[in-house]
Protein backbone atom coordinates (compact mmCIF):
# COMPACT_ATOMS: atom_id res chain seq x y z
CA UNK A 1 0.00 0.00 0.00
CA UNK A 2 2.70 2.11 0.76
CA UNK A 3 3.80 1.98 -2.60
CA UNK A 4 0.21 3.08 -4.41
CA UNK A 5 0.05 6.32 -1.87
CA UNK A 6 3.50 7.08 -2.94
CA UNK A 7 2.42 7.06 -5.96
CA UNK A 8 -0.79 8.80 -5.62
CA UNK A 9 1.31 11.76 -4.09
CA UNK A 10 3.47 12.05 -6.92
CA UNK A 11 0.13 12.40 -9.45
CA UNK A 12 -0.95 14.88 -7.31
CA UNK A 13 2.31 17.22 -7.03
CA UNK A 14 2.75 16.96 -10.28
CA UNK A 15 -0.85 17.83 -11.31
CA UNK A 16 -0.79 21.04 -9.22
CA UNK A 17 2.38 21.81 -10.75
CA UNK A 18 0.95 21.97 -14.03
CA UNK A 19 -2.06 23.84 -12.63
CA UNK A 20 0.34 26.41 -11.55
CA UNK A 21 2.03 26.51 -14.26
CA UNK A 22 -1.37 27.48 -16.57
CA UNK A 23 -0.18 23.86 -18.40
CA UNK A 24 -3.17 21.72 -17.40
CA UNK A 25 -5.72 24.45 -17.38
CA UNK A 26 -6.87 24.03 -21.11
CA UNK A 27 -9.32 21.32 -19.03
CA UNK A 28 -10.55 23.96 -16.99
CA UNK A 29 -10.77 26.66 -19.98
CA UNK A 30 -14.83 25.64 -20.66
CA UNK A 31 -15.87 26.00 -17.06
CA UNK A 32 -17.17 28.80 -15.62
CA UNK A 33 -15.76 30.11 -12.50
CA UNK A 34 -18.92 29.01 -10.31
CA UNK A 35 -17.82 25.52 -11.82
CA UNK A 36 -13.90 26.13 -11.14
CA UNK A 37 -14.82 27.46 -8.00
CA UNK A 38 -16.63 24.09 -6.44
CA UNK A 39 -13.49 21.38 -8.72
CA UNK A 40 -11.33 23.68 -6.36
CA UNK A 41 -13.58 23.26 -3.22
CA UNK A 42 -13.58 19.40 -3.67
CA UNK A 43 -10.32 19.10 -4.97
CA UNK A 44 -7.76 17.39 -2.31
CA UNK A 45 -4.54 18.41 -3.72
CA UNK A 46 -5.91 22.23 -4.28
CA UNK A 47 -4.92 24.22 -0.90
CA UNK A 48 -6.26 27.00 0.21
CA UNK A 49 -2.45 28.85 -0.50
CA UNK A 50 -2.36 27.42 -3.81
CA UNK A 51 -5.96 28.81 -5.61
CA UNK A 52 -4.76 32.35 -5.64
CA UNK A 53 -2.25 31.25 -8.38
CA UNK A 54 -4.84 28.83 -9.89
CA UNK A 55 -7.22 31.53 -10.18
CA UNK A 56 -4.62 34.01 -11.84
CA UNK A 57 -3.92 31.35 -14.40
CA UNK A 58 -7.43 30.54 -15.36
CA UNK A 59 -8.02 34.26 -15.63
CA UNK A 60 -4.65 34.85 -17.54
CA UNK A 61 -5.61 31.71 -19.56
CA UNK A 62 -9.41 32.69 -20.91
CA UNK A 63 -8.79 37.23 -20.52
CA UNK A 64 -4.98 37.52 -20.73
CA UNK A 65 -5.31 39.05 -24.42
CA UNK A 66 -4.90 42.54 -23.18
CA UNK A 67 -1.74 42.41 -21.52
CA UNK A 68 -3.20 40.91 -18.11
CA UNK A 69 -0.12 38.39 -16.50
CA UNK A 70 0.64 37.00 -13.52
CA UNK A 71 2.26 40.32 -11.82
CA UNK A 72 -0.42 41.97 -12.74
CA UNK A 73 -2.43 43.88 -9.62
CA UNK A 74 -6.02 43.37 -8.89
CA UNK A 75 -7.91 46.45 -7.69
CA UNK A 76 -11.75 45.79 -6.76
CA UNK A 77 -13.27 49.33 -6.38
CA UNK A 78 -15.91 50.25 -4.44
CA UNK A 79 -17.58 52.45 -6.67
CA UNK A 80 -16.61 54.15 -9.56
CA UNK A 81 -14.88 57.57 -8.36
CA UNK A 82 -12.88 55.64 -5.42
CA UNK A 83 -10.43 58.40 -6.22
CA UNK A 84 -12.66 61.55 -4.76
CA UNK A 85 -10.25 64.18 -3.43
CA UNK A 86 -9.52 64.20 0.04
CA UNK A 87 -10.05 65.82 2.43
CA UNK A 88 -13.76 66.48 3.25
CA UNK A 89 -13.70 70.45 2.27
CA UNK A 90 -11.94 69.76 -1.13
CA UNK A 91 -14.92 67.76 -1.92
CA UNK A 92 -17.22 70.58 -1.84
CA UNK A 93 -18.00 71.72 -5.15
CA UNK A 94 -16.73 68.66 -6.85
CA UNK A 95 -19.12 65.48 -5.17
CA UNK A 96 -20.59 63.95 -7.93
CA UNK A 97 -23.44 65.76 -8.75
CA UNK A 98 -26.32 64.12 -10.21
CA UNK A 99 -28.29 66.67 -12.32
CA UNK A 100 -28.02 70.05 -13.53
CA UNK A 101 -29.70 71.48 -10.24
CA UNK A 102 -26.41 69.64 -7.99
CA UNK A 103 -24.20 72.21 -10.57
CA UNK A 104 -25.93 74.63 -9.99
CA UNK A 105 -26.47 74.43 -6.31
CA UNK A 106 -23.37 72.99 -4.41
CA UNK A 107 -25.30 72.37 -1.20
CA UNK A 108 -27.78 69.92 -2.50
CA UNK A 109 -25.23 66.94 -2.98
CA UNK A 110 -23.46 67.93 0.07
CA UNK A 111 -26.42 67.77 2.17
CA UNK A 112 -27.04 64.70 0.66
CA UNK A 113 -23.65 63.61 1.48
CA UNK A 114 -24.13 64.50 4.59
CA UNK A 115 -27.21 63.49 5.80
CA UNK A 116 -26.76 59.96 3.79
CA UNK A 117 -29.86 60.26 1.48
CA UNK A 118 -28.02 57.91 -1.11
CA UNK A 119 -26.02 56.20 0.88
CA UNK A 120 -24.54 53.46 -1.07
CA UNK A 121 -23.94 49.91 0.74
CA UNK A 122 -20.52 49.27 -0.15
CA UNK A 123 -19.34 45.40 1.23
CA UNK A 124 -16.08 45.38 3.02
CA UNK A 125 -13.29 44.54 0.41
CA UNK A 126 -12.36 40.62 -0.67
CA UNK A 127 -9.26 39.32 0.82
CA UNK A 128 -6.15 39.51 -1.71
CA UNK A 129 -6.19 35.81 -1.95
CA UNK A 130 -9.43 36.16 -3.87
CA UNK A 131 -8.90 39.00 -5.69
CA UNK A 132 -8.40 36.62 -8.67
CA UNK A 133 -11.67 34.93 -8.36
CA UNK A 134 -13.55 38.10 -7.93
CA UNK A 135 -12.03 39.30 -11.31
CA UNK A 136 -12.85 35.98 -13.11
CA UNK A 137 -16.24 36.02 -11.85
CA UNK A 138 -17.33 39.65 -12.88
CA UNK A 139 -15.13 39.30 -16.60
CA UNK A 140 -17.60 36.01 -17.25
CA UNK A 141 -20.85 38.13 -16.40
CA UNK A 142 -22.43 39.59 -20.05
CA UNK A 143 -21.85 42.75 -18.84
CA UNK A 144 -18.29 41.16 -17.54
CA UNK A 145 -16.14 43.64 -20.51
CA UNK A 146 -17.12 46.75 -19.14
CA UNK A 147 -16.63 46.56 -15.43
CA UNK A 148 -13.13 44.71 -15.98
CA UNK A 149 -10.31 46.52 -17.58
CA UNK A 150 -6.82 46.57 -16.98
CA UNK A 151 -4.49 49.94 -17.50
CA UNK A 152 -1.46 49.01 -19.87
CA UNK A 153 0.53 51.83 -18.14
CA UNK A 154 0.63 50.59 -14.60
CA UNK A 155 -0.01 46.90 -15.20
CA UNK A 156 -3.22 46.89 -12.91
CA UNK A 157 -6.70 45.30 -13.29
CA UNK A 158 -9.25 47.14 -11.82
CA UNK A 159 -13.22 45.55 -11.53
CA UNK A 160 -15.70 48.29 -11.04
CA UNK A 161 -19.05 47.75 -9.35
CA UNK A 162 -22.14 47.45 -11.29
CA UNK A 163 -23.92 50.52 -11.98
CA UNK A 164 -24.09 53.88 -13.65
CA UNK A 165 -20.79 55.03 -14.78
CA UNK A 166 -19.46 58.65 -14.11
CA UNK A 167 -20.67 61.11 -16.27
CA UNK A 168 -19.25 61.45 -19.98
CA UNK A 169 -16.61 64.46 -18.70
CA UNK A 170 -15.21 62.44 -16.11
CA UNK A 171 -13.61 59.43 -17.59
CA UNK A 172 -11.55 57.03 -15.21
CA UNK A 173 -10.33 55.46 -18.55
CA UNK A 174 -9.15 56.58 -22.05
CA UNK A 175 -8.62 54.68 -24.93
CA UNK A 176 -5.79 57.01 -26.76
CA UNK A 177 -5.20 54.56 -29.54
CA UNK A 178 -7.78 53.95 -32.38
CA UNK A 179 -6.12 51.40 -33.86
CA UNK A 180 -5.56 49.27 -30.96
CA UNK A 181 -7.92 47.82 -27.88
CA UNK A 182 -6.11 48.81 -25.62
CA UNK A 183 -6.97 51.14 -22.49
CA UNK A 184 -5.27 53.31 -19.81
CA UNK A 185 -6.09 55.13 -16.73
CA UNK A 186 -7.06 59.25 -17.64
CA UNK A 187 -4.54 59.58 -14.31
CA UNK A 188 -1.50 57.72 -15.58
CA UNK A 189 -1.74 59.26 -19.16
CA UNK A 190 -1.56 62.65 -17.90
CA UNK A 191 1.29 62.06 -15.65
CA UNK A 192 3.28 61.30 -18.67
CA UNK A 193 1.73 64.11 -20.71
CA UNK A 194 2.85 66.47 -18.11
CA UNK A 195 6.13 64.78 -17.77
CA UNK A 196 6.53 65.91 -21.60
CA UNK A 197 5.47 69.27 -20.33
CA UNK A 198 3.16 69.41 -23.62
CA UNK A 199 0.32 70.96 -21.29
CA UNK A 200 0.16 74.28 -23.61
CA UNK A 201 -0.86 72.70 -26.63
CA UNK A 202 -3.81 75.07 -27.98
CA UNK A 203 -6.37 72.64 -29.75
CA UNK A 204 -7.69 69.96 -29.42
CA UNK A 205 -6.20 67.71 -32.63
CA UNK A 206 -2.55 68.92 -31.38
CA UNK A 207 -0.38 65.75 -32.01
CA UNK A 208 2.56 64.89 -29.25
CA UNK A 209 5.08 62.61 -31.36
CA UNK A 210 6.53 61.75 -28.21
CA UNK A 211 3.73 60.16 -26.45
CA UNK A 212 2.49 57.57 -29.06
CA UNK A 213 1.30 54.09 -29.32
CA UNK A 214 3.92 51.31 -28.37
CA UNK A 215 2.66 48.81 -30.21
CA UNK A 216 1.56 50.69 -33.75
CA UNK A 217 3.40 53.84 -33.21
CA UNK A 218 0.29 56.24 -33.68
CA UNK A 219 0.56 59.82 -31.89
CA UNK A 220 -2.04 60.37 -29.13
CA UNK A 221 -3.76 63.27 -29.42
CA UNK A 222 -4.47 65.91 -27.01
CA UNK A 223 -7.68 66.95 -25.19
CA UNK A 224 -9.35 69.18 -22.82
CA UNK A 225 -11.28 68.57 -19.59
CA UNK A 226 -12.63 70.34 -16.16
CA UNK A 227 -11.02 70.34 -13.61
CA UNK A 228 -11.87 67.75 -10.84
CA UNK A 229 -10.14 68.90 -7.72
CA UNK A 230 -8.96 71.89 -6.07
CA UNK A 231 -5.34 72.10 -6.89
CA UNK A 232 -6.41 71.38 -10.63
CA UNK A 233 -8.67 74.19 -10.20
CA UNK A 234 -6.24 76.61 -8.66
CA UNK A 235 -3.29 75.48 -11.54
CA UNK A 236 -6.11 76.38 -14.59
CA UNK A 237 -6.70 79.80 -12.93
CA UNK A 238 -3.00 80.98 -12.50
CA UNK A 239 -2.12 79.28 -16.13
CA UNK A 240 -5.08 81.96 -17.71
CA UNK A 241 -4.45 84.75 -15.51
CA UNK A 242 -4.94 87.04 -18.57
CA UNK A 243 -8.63 86.14 -18.54
CA UNK A 244 -8.91 86.24 -14.61
CA UNK A 245 -7.88 89.32 -14.15
CA UNK A 246 -10.25 90.84 -17.65
CA UNK A 247 -13.59 88.76 -15.88
CA UNK A 248 -12.24 90.28 -11.90
CA UNK A 249 -12.29 93.79 -13.56
CA UNK A 250 -15.78 93.60 -15.07
CA UNK A 251 -16.71 92.53 -11.80
CA UNK A 252 -15.06 95.40 -9.79
CA UNK A 253 -17.20 97.95 -12.40
CA UNK A 254 -20.83 95.98 -11.69
CA UNK A 255 -19.59 96.01 -8.21
CA UNK A 256 -19.00 99.62 -8.01
CA UNK A 257 -21.86 100.57 -9.83
CA UNK A 258 -24.34 98.80 -7.61
CA UNK A 259 -22.41 100.22 -4.76
CA UNK A 260 -23.27 103.93 -6.18
CA UNK A 261 -26.87 102.88 -6.12
CA UNK A 262 -26.85 101.15 -2.96
CA UNK A 263 -25.40 104.90 -1.15
CA UNK A 264 -28.41 106.35 -2.52
CA UNK A 265 -31.35 104.28 -2.12
CA UNK A 266 -30.07 101.89 1.23
CA UNK A 267 -27.84 103.87 3.06
CA UNK A 268 -28.65 103.94 6.89
CA UNK A 269 -27.59 106.49 9.46
CA UNK A 270 -24.51 107.38 6.92
CA UNK A 271 -23.48 104.22 6.11
CA UNK A 272 -24.17 101.12 4.17
CA UNK A 273 -24.82 97.98 5.65
CA UNK A 274 -22.32 95.37 6.06
CA UNK A 275 -24.89 92.89 4.62
CA UNK A 276 -25.79 95.05 1.88
CA UNK A 277 -22.20 95.06 0.68
CA UNK A 278 -21.77 91.30 1.13
CA UNK A 279 -24.79 91.20 -1.01
CA UNK A 280 -23.12 93.66 -3.76
CA UNK A 281 -20.13 91.33 -3.49
CA UNK A 282 -21.99 88.41 -4.88
CA UNK A 283 -24.13 90.01 -7.11
CA UNK A 284 -21.73 91.89 -9.16
CA UNK A 285 -20.08 88.72 -10.61
CA UNK A 286 -23.85 87.38 -11.45
CA UNK A 287 -23.91 90.12 -13.54
CA UNK A 288 -20.64 89.60 -14.85
CA UNK A 289 -21.59 86.16 -15.73
CA UNK A 290 -24.64 87.62 -17.76
CA UNK A 291 -22.88 89.39 -20.05
CA UNK A 292 -20.14 86.54 -20.35
CA UNK A 293 -19.75 84.80 -23.88
CA UNK A 294 -19.93 80.92 -22.26
CA UNK A 295 -23.50 82.21 -20.70
CA UNK A 296 -24.95 83.45 -24.00
CA UNK A 297 -23.26 80.64 -25.83
CA UNK A 298 -25.08 78.24 -23.56
CA UNK A 299 -28.20 79.65 -23.48
CA UNK A 300 -28.37 79.41 -27.62
CA UNK A 301 -27.29 75.74 -27.15
CA UNK A 302 -30.25 74.44 -25.58
CA UNK A 303 -32.63 76.56 -26.88
CA UNK A 304 -34.27 74.43 -29.28
CA UNK A 305 -34.34 71.73 -26.91
CA UNK A 306 -36.42 71.16 -24.18
CA UNK A 307 -34.20 72.19 -21.19
CA UNK A 308 -34.65 76.17 -22.04
CA UNK A 309 -37.83 75.46 -19.75
CA UNK A 310 -35.19 74.23 -17.14
CA UNK A 311 -33.48 77.89 -17.74
CA UNK A 312 -36.89 79.69 -17.43
CA UNK A 313 -37.57 78.51 -14.60
CA UNK A 314 -33.84 79.09 -12.60
CA UNK A 315 -34.19 82.21 -14.09
CA UNK A 316 -37.81 83.22 -12.41
CA UNK A 317 -35.56 81.19 -8.94
CA UNK A 318 -33.31 84.03 -9.15
CA UNK A 319 -35.68 86.71 -9.81
CA UNK A 320 -37.73 86.10 -7.03
CA UNK A 321 -35.02 85.50 -4.66
CA UNK A 322 -33.23 88.79 -5.92
CA UNK A 323 -36.48 90.88 -5.30
CA UNK A 324 -36.71 89.56 -1.84
CA UNK A 325 -33.34 90.57 -1.11
CA UNK A 326 -33.87 94.11 -2.72
CA UNK A 327 -37.12 94.14 -0.54
CA UNK A 328 -34.59 93.36 2.54
CA UNK A 329 -31.98 96.36 1.93
CA UNK A 330 -34.77 98.61 1.10
CA UNK A 331 -35.41 100.17 4.11
CA UNK A 332 -39.09 102.03 4.54
CA UNK A 333 -37.92 105.03 5.35
CA UNK A 334 -36.51 105.31 2.32
CA UNK A 335 -40.00 105.89 0.93
CA UNK A 336 -42.07 107.83 3.45
CA UNK A 337 -42.43 111.06 1.86
CA UNK A 338 -43.74 109.06 -1.42
CA UNK A 339 -46.51 107.90 0.70
CA UNK A 340 -47.63 111.41 1.93
CA UNK A 341 -47.88 112.16 -1.55
CA UNK A 342 -49.47 109.26 -2.78
CA UNK A 343 -51.88 107.68 0.13
CA UNK A 344 -52.66 104.54 -1.54
CA UNK A 345 -49.20 103.31 -1.11
CA UNK A 346 -49.86 103.31 2.53
CA UNK A 347 -51.29 99.75 3.25
CA UNK A 348 -47.67 98.33 1.53
CA UNK A 349 -45.59 100.62 3.13
CA UNK A 350 -47.33 99.23 6.20
CA UNK A 351 -46.71 95.35 5.53
CA UNK A 352 -43.05 96.93 4.36
CA UNK A 353 -42.22 98.37 8.01
CA UNK A 354 -43.77 95.47 9.28
CA UNK A 355 -41.93 92.86 7.99
CA UNK A 356 -38.59 94.74 8.55
CA UNK A 357 -40.03 95.41 12.45
CA UNK A 358 -41.04 91.94 13.11
CA UNK A 359 -39.15 88.78 14.32
CA UNK A 360 -40.59 86.92 12.11
CA UNK A 361 -40.01 89.08 8.68
CA UNK A 362 -36.56 89.76 10.19
CA UNK A 363 -35.87 85.80 10.00
CA UNK A 364 -37.46 85.05 6.63
CA UNK A 365 -35.49 88.00 5.15
CA UNK A 366 -32.35 86.63 6.80
CA UNK A 367 -32.83 83.07 5.44
CA UNK A 368 -33.58 84.24 2.27
CA UNK A 369 -29.93 86.04 2.12
CA UNK A 370 -28.67 83.33 3.16
CA UNK A 371 -30.37 81.65 0.53
CA UNK A 372 -29.33 84.01 -2.69
CA UNK A 373 -25.76 84.16 -1.07
CA UNK A 374 -25.45 80.29 -1.60
CA UNK A 375 -27.03 79.88 -4.73
CA UNK A 376 -25.26 83.36 -6.12
CA UNK A 377 -21.66 81.45 -5.00
CA UNK A 378 -22.85 78.14 -6.47
CA UNK A 379 -23.77 79.77 -10.20
CA UNK A 380 -20.08 81.65 -9.59
CA UNK A 381 -18.05 78.20 -8.68
CA UNK A 382 -20.03 76.33 -11.60
CA UNK A 383 -19.10 79.11 -14.29
CA UNK A 384 -15.51 79.36 -12.78
CA UNK A 385 -14.85 75.33 -12.59
CA UNK A 386 -16.25 74.94 -16.65
CA UNK A 387 -14.67 78.27 -17.69
CA UNK A 388 -11.09 76.54 -17.39
CA UNK A 389 -9.45 73.58 -19.10
CA UNK A 390 -6.93 70.53 -18.16
CA UNK A 391 -5.21 69.16 -20.63
CA UNK A 392 -5.34 65.59 -20.98
CA UNK A 393 -5.00 63.13 -23.37
CA UNK A 394 -8.03 62.11 -25.86
CA UNK A 395 -10.21 59.02 -25.57
CA UNK A 396 -10.97 57.38 -28.96
CA UNK A 397 -14.46 56.27 -27.64
CA UNK A 398 -16.14 59.37 -26.83
CA UNK A 399 -18.16 60.80 -29.98
CA UNK A 400 -18.99 64.38 -29.13
CA UNK A 401 -22.76 64.90 -29.55
CA UNK A 402 -24.50 68.43 -30.34
CA UNK A 403 -27.43 69.31 -28.39
CA UNK A 404 -29.85 68.43 -30.44
CA UNK A 405 -28.80 64.66 -30.96
CA UNK A 406 -30.25 62.07 -28.28
CA UNK A 407 -26.80 60.80 -27.07
CA UNK A 408 -27.66 58.70 -23.96
CA UNK A 409 -24.39 60.16 -21.78
CA UNK A 410 -25.41 63.96 -22.98
CA UNK A 411 -29.21 63.61 -22.33
CA UNK A 412 -28.15 62.66 -18.64
CA UNK A 413 -25.68 65.04 -18.06
CA UNK A 414 -26.34 67.83 -16.20
CA UNK A 415 -23.61 70.36 -17.55
CA UNK A 416 -25.11 69.21 -21.17
CA UNK A 417 -28.62 69.88 -20.13
CA UNK A 418 -27.05 73.92 -19.08
CA UNK A 419 -25.45 74.50 -21.93
CA UNK A 420 -22.48 74.47 -20.36
CA UNK A 421 -20.74 70.86 -21.06
CA UNK A 422 -17.08 70.75 -22.87
CA UNK A 423 -18.57 71.29 -26.41
CA UNK A 424 -19.08 75.05 -25.41
CA UNK A 425 -15.70 76.20 -25.50
CA UNK A 426 -16.27 80.10 -24.88
CA UNK A 427 -14.69 81.41 -21.58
Amino acid sequence: MAPVAGEDDARRTSLLSALRCGEALSVCYHLQPDDLASLFCVAKWCSCSHRAKLWCSYYVLRWGADGTGAKTQVRPLRSWIDDTPAPWPLVVGFCSPQSALDHLFWFVPVIRSTLLVKKQKHRPPPSPRLVWQVASRVRATPMGSERVCRCFVCDSLEVAPPGPEPQHFRRRWTRPCPGCARFAHRSCLERRLLALDVGDAETQAARIPELCCTQCGTPYQTSRRFPETVPELLAATLKEWRYVLRRLLLFAFFFVWLYTLAEHYCVQEGNIDKEVCILLAFTAPLMGVSVSQRFHRGIQMIWHTPNRWRYFQIFGFFAMLFYLVSLKAFQPQRWAELVREQPWLAWLHQAHYTIHTSVLGTFVLSCVSCLYLATASGVIFLFWKTSLRVPTVADTTVVECGPLQSDTGTVNCGLCQLGLCLDNTCM
